[in-house]
């Protein structure tokens, strides 16, 4: 089962405003700025548009999807799969600490020997009763 990851309105708005003025920023650098080297031409596409278009692939591309047998974690052309039969807890949380959750409204999941991920199901009450019926001998709060 996929369930898209919660965006919070405060964070849309500061990540892609910030993308779209660091985008916009080498737009009007590249044209209103003169005569430019190949070298300073590759530095500055790096930053001002392969690097907000990252981070936006990043935003617009996480979710989670409940399988058989693991918790898949998607997040751009990243991937986390976390065993089933490896999570031992999972509780409500709304820790700031950089993850493939895009609200602040998370749920930190442990699992292996002291591994912790925070994910923020749109649908939280949703994943937790579908994390239930698939780990029913973890604890979940």
């Amino acid at each position: 089962m996929k369930f898209p990851s919660k965006v919070d309105m405060w964070l849309a708005v500061l990540i892609v405003g910030t993308m779209l003025l660091v985008i916009l920023e080498g737009l009007r650098t590249m044209f209103a700025g003169g005569l430019m080297s190949t070298g300073e031409r590759a530095v500055l596409f790096i930053v001002h548009f392969a690097v907000p278009c990252f981070i936006l692939w990043l935003f617009s591309s996480t979710y989670y999807v409940i399988g058989d047998k693991e918790l898949l974690i998607r997040y751009g052309p990243f991937r986390r799969a976390v065993p089933l039969d490896s999570i031992k807890t999972v509780r409500k949380t709304s820790n700031p600490a950089s993850s493939p959750a895009l609200s602040l409204k998370r749920l930190e999941i442990s699992y292996g020997n002291g591994s912790i991920v925070l994910i923020s199901p749109k649908d939280r009450d949703a994943f937790l009763t579908e994390l239930r019926r698939k780990c029913p001998g973890a604890f979940i709060g």
